[in-house]
């Protein structure tokens, strides 16, 4: 009698634990799946109307060639760091539209177009050609976590006959108004439109030379 008592309670330890592991197994499963099928929101830097600070005279046809940058910035990811010396981290969630550097570009070239003609690739060696360098595009979050900023750093080169007539080193900083993806990417979309006036604005005072 006391074999039967210890065989039913060493099957009914059997199929509990049976029972637990495909539960865990089904959790399991379940998660990962609905984490495959949750595609990435899309971020972008928004098109269209620009408030230019000043009028501008207008600017003879100029190349603009994609920007050049590291290549983190020539994928999609959206990136993020703590402090300036954290190691850059990429949102799972979230994702830009295009690759940073050729939004960025993108940008810029609709913004000059109001001034005048804006080619992608020269048609002429004696075009001036502005080549442009994107060095940071990203979220950075204060050591608290408490606040972030969208910071941008844009090298702009202009060059004549292939001679460099001057250069300029664009830094901003704006600060997010929450301390998420959505909000660092608000924060870089202002951060573009600023670098972007202020490459209208140098490159105005370069032509007119």
């Amino acid at each position: 009698m006391q074999k039967m008592t210890t065989y039913r309670s060493s099957t009914a330890r059997t199929i509990a634990t049976l029972f637990l592991a495909t539960v865990l197994f089904g959790a399991l499963s379940g998660c990962g799946v609905g984490r495959s099928t949750v595609s990435p929101k899309q971020l972008d830097l928004g098109a269209g109307a620009f408030a230019p600070a000043g009028s501008l005279p207008a600017n003879p046809p100029i190349v603009v060639p994609a920007a050049t940058t590291a290549a983190l910035l020539n994928e999609t990811m959206v990136v993020w760091r703590v402090g300036n010396t954290g190691q850059p981290q990429a949102y799972a969630t979230y994702q830009w539209v295009a690759p940073p550097a050729r939004l960025v570009t993108q940008r810029i070239i609709d913004r000059l177009s109001l001034q005048g003609a804006v080619l992608q690739q020269s048609i002429g060696g004696d075009l001036p050609q502005l080549r442009l360098s994107l060095q940071r595009f990203e979220q950075t979050f204060s050591e608290d976590g408490a606040t972030s900023q969208g910071r941008l750093t844009l090298q702009v080169v202009l060059v004549k006959n292939t001679v460099v007539v001057d250069q300029v080193l664009i830094d901003l900083s704006v600060p997010a108004g929450s301390q998420d993806a959505a909000g660092g990417a608000v924060a870089l979309r202002q951060a573009t439109d600023q670098a972007t006036e202020q490459v209208a604005q140098w490159l105005a005072a370069q032509i007119r030379r």
